[in-house]
């Protein structure tokens, strides 16, 4: 399942102020980006990321890219 990573660095010194999101296409990615840009972003970037949908592999996915 490939899915989209919006990143948007509010300030670059603070990555605290950075949002993220992620959606389902490129087109609602496009308008992420959109949006954070008027809200003040520095800039914004997607990325696509090939998300496993079995059952393994979405355990091994999320053991690895999601922060507690």
């Amino acid at each position: 399942m490939k899915l989209y990573k919006t990143t948007a660095p509010f300030d670059p010194t603070d990555l605290e102020l950075n949002q993220v999101s992620w959606q389902g296409s490129a087109d609602a990615a496009s308008k992420q980006r959109t949006t954070y840009k008027a809200e003040g972003a520095k800039k914004a970037t997607s990325e696509a990321v090939e998300i496993p949908t079995n059952k393994e592999g979405l355990l091994a996915w999320l053991n690895e890219n999601v922060k507690s």
